[in-house]
């Protein structure tokens, strides 16, 4: 069977992170032009690859290589299945994406999958050129889906995990697919990966590559759809397989890689595990992550260890430093924890980098004004502000679209707005939405433009390849700053 795993390039801006299937996708100047390898989808590839030799994969990721998706839309007449992953942000896109290789070759199956069509399988199904949706975990279900396929009959009508329509336009829901162990993943084939310089500016070495050690997040704020994706009890990658992983990517010549687990240091004896094998082993390897201030609030020496074995860059959810609209969020972190945290980091010589969201429920001017200042006094490395946005599959957007049902299915949050444009914050904050992007833009001046954070980042330039790295990315931020887009 010859099938297509593409990442389709938005029209919108030009860099967009768009990997983690749970969605919340970033883009543009405000993360610094930053991009990351589509590992998701990788994955979903090297599964099919490996599967069957009668599966013969073509993968593009239009997105790093700036490929227009209509064009390769030409060539549907070269494949039997095509295969994208969505988010709420980038679903009309990618949809319409999917209509042109329908109208290409009527005869294609169009295979989407990602949070919007785990959280919105209903409108999913509405678009014309999509023909089959994938909920949750996409990685097995997409196996089984192309093994049907193949019988070139109806049994995958069958597959668990799948939304279609039938021959009468009836929209079919499929029971869930049953959780599967991380460790029966093969091992992702970066050879498929175009030859392109993924740029990100938190990354110290290149090249890098992005990979998972764990899916599922233990915590429940209202905004994030991550814990509803993955769900909340965490499943590991054995010691074992993370060990094979990681040898993989250095024999491909990788030197750094950036973990995108949910929340990375919630088991803290399989972390040290982890850290003390690298220290032991001597690995060659550099890394990123994303934590939550509550899992590592009382383990600084767990940081110090990470620290040792490599991890230069931790990334963390501030959301507020008001704790009232933490407790909003159902953050399960004060702003003291926060502060305890961050001092840590920067003693240990780990660099912070604090995500913000502003426009949170219960949000005033009051409130905004003193998260700016407290982030400021975190002295995180780097920071990225955005709006709070609905996304679906999260409580916060179940409380809008009681209040306002014309919020739809949420996809007016495209990546021309997303994050720098209010969406119904109106309906759960004091502002209004010109407010709120104005106190972006102020964000951002008043981190980035500050004369002692100017000269601490020229003094990174110690090479042409950080000189290139911090000049890209404060050129990105400070068009931001200065324009808002």
């Amino acid at each position: 069977m010859k099938i297509l795993v593409i990442n389709p390039m938005s029209t919108l801006t030009r860099n967009v992170v768009r990997d983690v299937l749970y969605g919340c996708w970033c883009a543009g100047r405000r993360i610094g032009g930053g991009t990351v390898p589509p590992f998701g989808l990788l994955q979903i590839a090297t599964v099919l690859e490996q599967d069957s030799k009668e599966n013969s994969v073509t993968f593009v990721d239009c997105q790093a290589e700036q490929i227009p998706s209509q064009r390769l839309a030409e060539r549907a007449a070269d494949f039997e299945c095509v295969i994208a992953s969505t988010s709420t942000m980038s679903f009309k896109e990618d949809a319409a994406v999917m209509n042109e290789f329908k109208k290409n070759n009527p005869r294609l199956k169009t295979i989407l999958f990602g949070s919007h069509p785990t959280f919105m399988p209903e409108h999913s199904l509405t678009e014309p050129g999509i023909d089959i949706c994938v909920r949750h975990e996409p990685e097995f279900i997409i196996r089984d889906l192309i093994r049907a396929l193949r019988n070139q009959d109806d049994q995958w009508k069958n597959v668990l995990g799948i939304n279609y329509k039938d021959t009468e336009g009836k929209k079919v829901f499929n029971p869930r697919y049953p959780p599967y162990q991380l460790d029966e993943l093969p091992l992702p084939n970066t050879d498929l990966l175009p030859k392109v310089d993924y740029f990100n500016p938190l990354v110290r070495r290149l090249p890098y590559i992005t990979t998972v050690t764990s899916k599922g997040c233990p915590a429940r704020c209202i905004f994030c759809t991550a814990p509803y994706f993955d769900d909340v009890n965490i499943r590991y990658k054995s010691i074992d397989y993370l060990k094979r992983e990681i040898t993989h990517y250095i024999e491909k010549g990788y030197r750094e890689i950036y973990f995108r687990d949910d929340t990375f240091f919630v088991n803290k004896t399989r972390d040290q595990e982890f850290c003390r094998w690298i220290l032991d082993s001597k690995v060659d390897i550099s890394w990123i992550c994303n934590t939550r201030v509550s899992t590592v609030r009382t383990d600084r020496e767990l940081l110090e260890l990470a620290h040792r074995a490599g991890c230069h860059t931790v990334k963390i959810g501030v959301e507020s430093g008001v704790q009232e609209i933490l407790n909003n969020l159902r953050k399960g972190q004060t702003v003291g924890d926060c502060q305890t945290v961050f001092g840590w980091m920067k003693e240990i010589g780990i660099n912070s980098h604090a995500h913000v969201m502003l426009g949170n429920p219960g949000d005033t001017k009051q409130t905004i004004e003193k998260t700016i200042e407290y982030v400021l006094r975190l002295e995180p490395k780097t920071a990225t502000f955005g709006i709070c946005t609905p996304y679906p599959g999260t409580p916060l957007f179940d409380e809008v679209a009681k209040k306002c049902p014309e919020l739809l299915d949420g996809t007016d949050s495209d990546f021309s707005k997303l994050h720098t444009s209010g969406t119904y914050n109106e309906y759960f904050t004091h502002l209004k939405k010109t407010e709120l992007e104005y106190f972006v833009r102020t964000a951002y001046r008043k981190f980035y433009l500050r004369p002692s954070y100017i000269v601490s980042r020229l003094s990174e330039m110690r090479d042409v390849y950080n000189f290139r790295r911090v000049s890209l990315a404060a050129t990105n931020v400070f068009r931001f700053s200065l324009s808002g887009e």
